[in-house]
This record gives C-alpha cells, structure tokens and sequence, in this order.
C-alpha cells in the first residue's frame, strides 16, 4: 500500500496536471461536483463579457485540489474548490470588510476538558461549500473555472466563494446570526466562535465553530434536543453529521469513557510530516534540541553555508502547527527554529530536521483531558519561567508559561522577550506577567458558562524576588523602570483571583519551555504535562 506521501505526490497542482495525471476521472468528477454546487447555490450570474460597468476588475480564479483522509490516514474523498484570487482584488471595490473571528484553540481544549469532566456526548458537523451561503455586498466580478469557461463570458458573483477576502467574514456573520436566532445559543465574549445554551432540563449544551467545522457537546439526557438543533442545521445549510467526533483539524480525538477521558493527539498528522519531508525512516532521537544547543554558534564554514528557505520555512510551518495544536513539548524548539526562516542556514536544517527525528519517536503523544479521580472541583494551576539572557546574540530572554484545566495544558507559550531584561528577577516578572491575561480569560469564559471554579488560581514561579514584586509591588532603583507590568500583577493578585506562589526549579514545569533540557529532565516534565 503506498504511503501517505505518495498520496500528496499524486495531488495536481492545476487543473491541466489532473486531467492528465492517473486519477483524472476522480478529479473531474470532483470539479463538477464543486462547479454544479455553485450553479445550484445561484452563486454567480452569467453575463456577457461586453456587459461589465468601464473600469471593472475581473479576477481570476483557479482549481485547489486535496485528497482528504480519515483519522487513520487513509484518502477518504476526492476535493476539488475553485478559488478566486483574492490579492486580486482592490480594497474600496471588490472589498471592504475583512476580519472574521475564528474559534480559538484554547476554546477547544477547554471545551474537550469540560466534556470529559461532566462526562457529555461529543458530536461533529461539517458544511460542505460553506462560504456559498453567504451572500455579497459589492460587485465582483470573475472568470468561469478552467474546464468550465464559456467564450464570450464572465460571471458577477452573488454568494462569497474561498478566496475572496471577504468570504470567511461573511460566512461568519451569517452563520453566527443563525446559531444565536434561529438556535438559541448565546456567544461566548470570550471567544465569539463558541456559543452555549440552557437546555430543556437545565444544562448546558455547547457548540464550537471553526470555520465551517462544529463540535458540539451535551448531556445524554438532552439528545433528543441536540438532535432538533441539528436538523436545523443540516436544513439550512445542508450540514453533514459526522456522528460521534473522532477527528478535527489535523488532531485525533480518542475517548475513554469508563475512565471518563478524552485525549488529542496529532500522530497520523505526524506521520504525513515524516513522509512529505523524506523522513519517515530515520534514526530518532529522545529530545528534540541538544542540551546547549542555544550557545552552539561556533563559526563552521560547512554548517553556515544557505540553506533552502523554502523546505526550512515548509518544515517550521508544520512544526508551528503541531506546537499551536498539542505538542508544548516542541515550542521551545520551534520557537528558536522561527527566528531563522528568512535565512536560515544548514546548522538550522539540521535542528529542524532534528525536531522531526524526536518526534517520530512519539508520534502519538499528546494531551489527556479528565480523570475520574479529579472530583467535582474546576482548577485552574499555572507555572511560569524565564531563561535569562541565555541567546548570546541579541541578550534577551526567553518566557515560557502555561495554564492548566484540571491538571492538563489548554495554553501555552514559549516566546523571546521584547527587551532587554537587566536580571533573573526581571526576566521573570515579564514572563510572569502573561499569565494573569490567560487566567483572566479562562476564569471569564467558566464565569459565562456560570461554572464555579475554585480560586484563587495558583501561579508558580521559581524566583522568589518575582513572587515578592508580584505580591508586594516593592519599587527601587531596579525595579522603577517595570513598573506597568508590575502594577497589573500586584493588581491582579491583590483582586484575590490569582496567587503567586515560590516553587523549586526541579518542579517548575515550564522549563520544557524556556531551554534545551537534559533528556532525564525533559522526560520528567513531559510526563507531568502530556500523555506518551
């Protein structure tokens, strides 16, 4: 059975290359398929090319095609979109408006804590040709799809398409308008893609969107109503229920129910990784820097000669996804591996490809959410820490920190300070200073959901001087200069909503994210954030 890698190699990159390629049956059908659901969603008007207004701007438009494949890796479905070339489009004409909210990560780890915790049913919806549902406000005009055109014709776009700038927002608006009229959800203030309701007996039901994808959680004595707000989701929009959620952007949703637990994990995405890059047999290594490796800058004239940008970028760009979506045991890593894409030199492919080896040792490593030795209690814990001054070219710091629901990671950090930190106990306050903000936001999102949880939020950090400023606000000649930063801790603990709190360097738990570890330390903290 060939590879997933084989499977990408197969994938055309233009409409003429699956015409000719060995699945150019499969391929067309797919684009009919997306052609003849624009003609029925009356997303365009056909109209002669003569007709357009002097001046107009026709955009291009182009095939993008994918194979999709399930949680195991196998190719499910043939995808065939066609996309308008939105950088062609002039602001003030073809579009005004673009932001558009987009679920939060972190809004999806809670929501996957909750759902163990109370122990809720977890289901998944899809809308195919989402964007199509939304209708436009300004006057666009496009080229007919390659395979499609029509001598002589253009087409004046009535609904939203992927690729036009506006198109997520006003997919966005439409959608939200419809979950908070039509279903009855409120929407979240904390992340305006996560919406929550009453149900008939009382408890809460939860809906996530990203995009055009839905996760949504509750109780089993509230089926029968989840399924009535279904069907008003699939009449609309002509939504597929996928059924019990096993799979969701890139991640592998696996539940234990009798341990009453949910883990996400990112191994068949992993595997696609090595196999796109060549590196699917290699020899692994146990951590995913060399300790020290952040000093390593001894001029070698064969380790300093140019990389290739583009494969170094490709690589990062995967790394950055896995690190944003489960894998904090990376981000320190990832986070020095950044800093190089604009020139990035052998030496630095070689710690990219590096990060690749550690990681198919442990492909399925990821996150576990709920136990059923918790309890009823909501906790929120977090650690913070800094590595002072240890980047030998610019001196600045590196902050890492993270929060945890109920024993496990929903955020974390691994970031180079902005400034100069002038010592240990300043480098430490700036990281300690992030902390506040995310605890802030989670304790706001449980306070929506009217969910108790128990306070105040403990913030470990393994300088003593830190805790002391945090607590005290004491001001002197080193101090004076951080005073913002200062006044919003001091204030924030002092609200009694959050406590800093002295904890050893052996257990400060975002040293993964702060520098290069021994692999018995490594393993150490991994183990109390992640599941292996």
């Amino acid at each position: 059975m060939r590879g997933v890698a084989q499977l990408e190699a197969d994938t055309p990159d233009t409409f003429k290359q699956a015409m000719a390629g060995p699945h150019a049956n499969q391929w067309r059908a797919a684009a009919q398929k997306e052609y003849d659901t624009a003609v029925k969603m009356d997303t365009w008007k056909v109209m002669p090319r003569s007709d357009l207004p002097a001046g107009s701007n026709v955009i291009t438009v182009k095939w993008v095609f994918k194979r999709k494949h399930d949680s195991a890796g196998q190719p499910t479905e043939f995808k065939a979109r066609m996309t308008p070339h939105g950088y062609k489009q002039i602001e003030g004409i073809d579009f005004y408006e673009t932001y558009a909210q987009v679920g939060m990560y972190k809004t999806l780890r809670v929501l996957l804590a909750l759902t163990a915790h109370y122990d809720l049913e977890l289901e998944q919806l899809d809308v195919p040709s989402a964007f199509l549902n939304a209708e436009l406000d300004e006057d666009i005009y496009m080229e007919l799809p390659e395979g499609f055109t029509i001598p002589g014709k253009v087409v004046k776009l009535q609904k939203a398409l992927y690729g036009l700038k506006q198109g997520p927002r006003c997919w966005w608006l439409l959608v939200s308008k419809f979950i908070t009229g039509t279903l009855k959800y409120q929407r979240s203030v904390s992340d305006g893609c996560f919406f929550f309701r009453k149900s008939r007996t009382g408890k809460l039901m939860y809906l996530y969107l990203f995009v055009d994808d839905f996760q949504s959680a509750f109780h089993r004595d509230d089926a029968s109503e989840w399924s009535e707000l279904k069907q008003l989701l699939i009449s609309e929009y002509s939504t597929k229920d996928l059924g019990v959620s096993v799979w969701m952007l890139g991640m592998r949703i696996s539940r234990n129910r009798a341990e009453r637990t949910i883990t996400l994990d990112q191994e068949t995405y992993i595997t696609k990784a090595l196999e796109r890059f060549g590196m699917d047999e290699v020899k692994v290594v146990s951590t995913p820097e060399q300790v020290g490796a952040a000093n390593a800058v001894a001029p070698n004239d064969a380790l300093d000669k140019p990389a290739d940008v583009k494969e170094f970028m490709r690589i990062v760009g995967t790394l950055l996804y896995a690190t944003t979506s489960t894998r904090l045991d990376i981000a320190h890593a990832v986070q020095k591996l950044s800093q190089k894409s604009q020139k990035p030199v052998i030496r630095d492919m070689i710690a990219a490809k590096r990060v690749l080896r550690y990681l198919s040792s442990n492909r399925a490593t990821g996150l576990k959410y709920g136990s059923k030795s918790i309890g009823d209690a909501l906790i929120i814990e977090a650690f913070s820490d800094a590595d002072w001054a240890n980047d030998r070219g610019d001196r600045k710091s590196v902050s890492g920190w993270i929060v945890k629901f109920n024993g496990t990671p929903v955020a974390w950090s691994a970031k180079k300070q902005r400034t100069v930190a002038l010592s240990t106990c300043e480098a430490e306050l700036y990281a300690l200073c992030e902390v506040p903000k995310e605890i802030l936001w989670l304790q706001g999102l449980l306070r929506e959901l009217k969910l108790d949880v128990q306070l105040p939020t403990v913030t470990h950090c393994d300088n003593q001087a830190t805790v002391l400023i945090s607590r005290n606000g004491i001001k002197g000649e080193r101090t004076k200069h951080i005073d913002t930063k200062c006044n919003f801790v001091v204030d924030t603990i002092a609200s009694g909503v959050i406590q800093s709190q002295w904890i050893s360097t052996v257990s400060q738990q975002a040293d993964l994210l702060t520098k290069s570890l021994s692999r018995e330390v490594f393993n150490r903290l991994r183990t109390q954030l992640m599941t292996v």
